[in-house]
């Protein structure tokens, strides 16, 4: 995700458990007796629920569907019982307070509608267990109920599954978890939905032991092979890809930025070539936002005073914009990606060298998506034109960029344009305009071992970067993996590296 002058990689990483560790504890003969007392009735199937005391581990809905199950299937009365552990929670808390009111309300009613001398259905325990009383839980249970109403991962299924050394149970599981996406045998749920959970609830009770092996196996064989330590390594690696240059460069090392500016302070002729947005200024909601402050006019005047030093400003922008806020620096403008250049004078050379008649086809698309995209705008210019999304909602943008570029790329097809996107914009131009022909224009006319150094920090970049030479200097700013080999981290960095140029 590019996000202001970086880019935000986002991974997949679920949670594991210490699967050897729980399985070995489950086995111990602490446990095993536990175990024994729970099972003690050999009569009774035992459905589990262990929760925090929350509104979203879905209790209630969870108790409904177990009455429900009860008023369906009579002959189930005083051979099923639910267990359910609530871990108290925020007691101070008014509204859990009230939860737990409601939650005990509920056990009372099916307590009294089924209960009999010799039976009590739901077995009500708000209190903190021990990790042995868990464990021998675990191992007692025929049905393992996690049916939140929405949770992120929920470990509760996996840690059942882990000490379920017999191989046997049944995990009914939520739909709303994060582990249901890992989780494929166990018996998926709409906890909101009452019928089908408590069709489930008895499903899973008649279950025939083959099929629950089977499914038990399953799952203890993928959560021991995902693991928390393995989450862990994953989760380490895609940093260290990251931290190591995995995707794209890391930021260059203060040793060597610092050698590179003793280079080019050293060098008899510099021609210094800078992109604009994202490069000297930060990306703003518009274009033409982005002006530019004193000091950096000031920065841009000393460095192009420096004795045999030539500095170039190359941009996307139009001319009228560069002439208006850098028009009086003794520097070179470069519009519209180099089709109009004014290389340390007055007037501008170069322009349209292609038929702009695909213009009538695509302005009407624009406009379109503009208007069905908040926060897009159409920056218009002389030979080309750019959609910007940046104060778009950046989800959708995306997703409209996509489309946008898919349909213009079908669109413009056998016509002499290009399709650039850039950050948060999408620009269609001229075929034969682009920033790697003002590099090598400027290179052309500089003296016999002039260095090169170019600075910029998108796609449209990328085209200066493959043009300057094997001596020359190529720096990327902000997101890498645009094909230069240095990098700064965003705008205050570049800046900062061009100041120290002016040293002596």
């Amino acid at each position: 995700i590019p996000w202001r002058s970086r880019e935000v990689r986002m991974g997949v990483f679920p949670m594991g458990v210490d699967a050897t560790a729980l399985a070995r504890a489950s086995a111990h003969a602490d446990v095993e007796e536990q175990t024994r007392k729970w099972r003690s009735d050999g009569t009774v199937r035992l459905l589990l629920g262990v929760d925090r005391l929350d509104y979203t581990k879905g209790i209630l809905r969870r108790l409904l569907a177990f009455e429900r199950l009860l008023e369906r299937v009579p002959e189930l009365r005083e051979h099923v019982r639910l267990v359910q552990v609530a871990v108290p929670s925020r007691e101070d808390v008014q509204a859990y307070q009230t939860f737990r009111e409601h939650a005990e309300a509920l056990i009372g009613r099916i307590n009294g509608a089924f209960a009999t001398p010799s039976w009590v259905p739901v077995h009500w325990m708000y209190r903190g267990v021990s990790h042995e009383e868990l464990l021998a839980l675990y191992r007692a249970a025929d049905v393992m109920l996690v049916t939140p109403l929405r949770d992120g991962m929920n470990l509760v299924a996996k840690e059942f599954c882990a000490a379920r050394v017999d191989d046997d149970g049944v995990l009914v599981l939520s739909e709303f978890a994060g582990a249901a996406s890992e989780l494929a045998e166990a018996l998926m749920v709409n906890p909101f939905d009452v019928e089908q959970t408590a069709a489930t609830y008895y499903r899973a009770l008649t279950m025939p032991e083959d099929e629950r092996r089977d499914r038990m196996h399953a799952l203890r064989q993928r959560i021991a092979t995902h693991d928390a330590e393995r989450w862990a390594t994953r989760f380490l690696d895609a940093l260290d890809s990251i931290t190591a240059g995995g995707h794209g460069c890391a930021p260059t090392a203060p040793d060597v930025l610092a050698a590179l500016a003793a280079r080019i302070r050293a060098a008899p002729t510099v021609r210094v070539v800078l992109d604009y947005d994202g490069t000297l200024v930060p990306f703003a909601l518009s274009p033409e936002l982005a002006r530019p402050d004193a000091p950096l006019g000031t920065l841009l005047t000393e460095l192009a005073a420096r004795p045999g030093c030539e500095v170039h400003l190359v941009s996307g922008r139009g001319r009228d914009n560069l002439a208006r806020w850098f028009g009086r620096l003794p520097i070179g403008l470069h519009a519209e990606h180099g089709l109009w250049s004014r290389p340390r004078s007055d007037i501008w050379v170069g322009g349209p060298t292609v038929d702009m008649s695909w213009r009538a086809a695509v302005d009407p698309i624009l406009e379109d998506f503009t208007a069905r995209t908040p926060g897009s705008l159409i920056e218009e210019k002389e030979a080309s034109v750019a959609w910007h999304y940046r104060a778009a909602d950046p989800e959708f943008g995306q997703r409209q960029a996509r489309e946008l570029h898919a349909h213009l790329t079908e669109l413009l097809s056998s016509l002499p344009v290009r399709i650039v996107p850039g950050d948060r914009v999408i620009e269609i131009r001229p075929h034969g305009a682009h920033k790697g022909t003002v590099v090598a224009t400027i290179r052309d006319a500089a003296p016999a071992g002039t260095l090169l150094v170019v600075l910029g920090d998108d796609h449209t970049d990328g085209d200066m970067f493959r043009a300057v030479g094997e001596d020359d200097i190529a720096i990327q700013v902000g997101s890498p993996g645009h094909g230069a080999p240095y990098c700064l981290t965003d705008v205050a960095a570049a800046r900062a590296f061009l100041q120290d140029l002016l040293r002596e």
